[in-house]
């Protein structure tokens, strides 16, 4: 590995494949259902009312959070506009600064070779890359559990103000990010180090009396205005986002004990080989008392294990673990040419599994888009894992034979190349099913007179991005659930144009049928909503 980080070509290699990931497609694909459409419509929502206290928007009542998240967004619609870029440019940068920091703050502690190696894992994973382009509060989220769990780590080791300072200021954003898990996190792993790290003391010098009401006051002035404002939101959030997800699941995000091991295997998946041999490593490495292990550890009981014993779960919910996950397979893949290198044999039965579970995963890959989209798609996946199954079997092979440089840059590429080609071959197939949105947006707008009405029938999914996209074009918007009001109103001469699904469209018909109207125009457009996985059918009447 070593080699590896030296070779100058690999790692620029490794950096343009990455930043062309964060970007391809971030400006054509529509906004996803149901919280990224909701959050851009909280943004546009901001700027267009100028209340930047609390979020609102059509069908995204429960969506609601803390503001920083939306203000990102807000102001950099102000930058790029009111598009998908501009939605998902906070995410991207985000992630980047995660890996700055990483890097940058991690190397005080475990090294700068690990911290380098860390950063690699990260970009070659499956679910860091991606989910920076959602414009979820998740990826602002993770670079400030990044930068406040490692400036403290970097505090324990050798105290100084720059990290405190650090420490704490990524503590107040994180709480007006999301509340509670950055909290969880932090105060978590304050607690275990302060119990097991030999180097407790010098925890004192954080001193969380004084700063921790300081990084909670931005929190508190947004609440407390926004309490003066409408009450009822805060007792809200406060039952939505901590009572019912500490009591049970919510909306059915629920799953078993070893849930997110699952997701950190899959998200990992390139780095099979050497993943139970990280965890293990870990373990001994805690027995021992090691300084650094100690701070891993807490890192992961308050990052990962935490949410194992909570009912409600959602992938993104253990997002700060992935760094330290990456940690420890940085340190594996450092280790691993070593002579006394304890874990060969897991190795080697690793990359074994490795390239039968990839195997799988294609497999798996090409029949769900045979059986979900359709032929061609299929035969997009076939190409896509033409390209890469080589690859994947080359260095799991390389790996078995103990040729390891070659294959850790063969097992890095593979996980980028995954995602590039993911979204090269696969996104533009799946676009033209899910975008019927955005489609019925630009429809509406091209068959609708200047300073038409628009109005949405009841029987209408209420997926966010429907109402975002049709106010990019259309001011007014009423929603109602009787259709003999909708008919009278298209007996008038007002512009009027109505959003409807199959069911209203034929009763519409009927109702204007008996007094021998008739529509002057109906236009059907079709796709599919991924969030709720069912058919959709708007018809625009005028």
């Amino acid at each position: 590995m070593q080699s590896l980080l030296k070779n100058r070509l690999f790692l620029v290699a490794v950096l343009a494949i990455f930043l062309f990931n964060l970007f391809v497609m971030n400006d054509t694909a529509m906004l996803w259902d149901e919280d990224e459409s909701a959050y851009a419509g909280f943004a546009a929502q901001m700027l267009e009312t100028g209340d930047w206290c609390i979020p609102n928007f059509e069908w995204s009542e429960i969506h609601r959070k803390p503001p920083l998240h939306f203000w990102t967004i807000a102001v950099s619609y102000k930058v790029f506009g009111i598009n998908e870029f501009a939605t998902r440019a906070p995410s991207v940068l985000a992630i980047l600064g995660t890996l700055l920091v990483l890097f940058f703050v991690g190397k005080e502690t475990f090294g700068r070779e690990t911290a380098l190696t860390a950063c690699l894992v990260l970009m070659a994973s499956l679910f860091v890359p991606n989910i920076a382009k959602v414009a979820v509060v998740d990826s602002s989220l993770l670079f400030c559990q990044t930068l406040a769990v490692l400036s403290l780590c970097a505090y324990v080791r050798a105290p100084a103000w720059k990290w405190n300072v650090l420490f704490w200021l990524a503590v107040a954003l994180g709480v007006l990010l999301k509340g509670p898990p950055i909290l969880i996190l932090t105060g978590g792993l304050w607690l275990f180090l302060a119990a097991f790290h030999p180097e407790r003391k010098r925890l004192i010098g954080t001193h969380p009396w004084v700063f921790l009401p300081l990084a909670l006051l931005p929190l508190l002035a947004w609440g407390y205005v926004a309490w003066q404002r409408d009450s009822g939101f805060i007792t809200w959030l406060i039952d939505w986002y901590i009572l019912k997800r500490v009591s049970g699941s919510v909306l059915g995000q629920t799953g078993p004990p070893g849930y997110y091991l699952l997701v950190f295997l899959l998200s990992f998946l390139v780095f099979l080989p050497v993943f139970p041999a990280a965890l293990w490593d870990l373990i001994r490495r805690m027995r021992e008392r090691e300084s650094s292990a100690l701070m891993l550890v807490g890192w992961l009981v308050f990052g990962w294990l935490f949410y194992e014993i909570l009912p409600s779960k959602l992938p993104a919910y253990t997002l700060a673990a992935h760094p330290a996950i990456a940690i420890l397979i940085a340190r594996q893949l450092l280790q691993i040419n070593q002579k006394n290198y304890p874990y060969k044999k897991w190795v080697s039965g690793g990359s074994v599994l490795f390239v039968l579970l990839f195997f799988t995963v294609a497999v798996g890959m090409i029949y769900a888009g045979f059986i979900l989209v359709g032929r061609e798609t299929a035969v997009r996946v076939i190409f896509m894992m033409f390209l890469i199954w080589p690859l994947s079997f080359i260095s799991g092979t390389l790996m078995f034979a103990k040729r390891y440089t070659y294959s850790i840059g063969g097992l890095i590429l593979t996980g980028l190349l995954f995602t590039t080609f993911a979204w090269l071959f696969l996104m533009p197939q799946i676009e033209p099913f899910r975008n019927a949105p955005k489609r019925l947006a630009a429809t509406a707008q091209e068959i609708s007179p200047e300073g038409t009405t628009i109005i949405i029938g009841d029987d209408i999914s209420p997926i966010p991005s429907i109402p975002f996209y049709l106010s990019r074009n259309f001011k007014y918007r009423y929603y109602y659930a009787d259709t003999d009001v909708v008919a009278n109103k298209l007996r008038t001469s007002d512009p009027y144009t109505v959003i409807v699904s199959d069911e209203w469209k034929e009763k519409l018909e009927q109702d204007l049928a008996t007094t021998g109207d008739t529509l002057l125009s109906k236009v059907n457009v079709k796709g599919f909503a991924t969030d709720h996985m069912t058919s959709e059918s708007y018809w625009i009447l005028r």
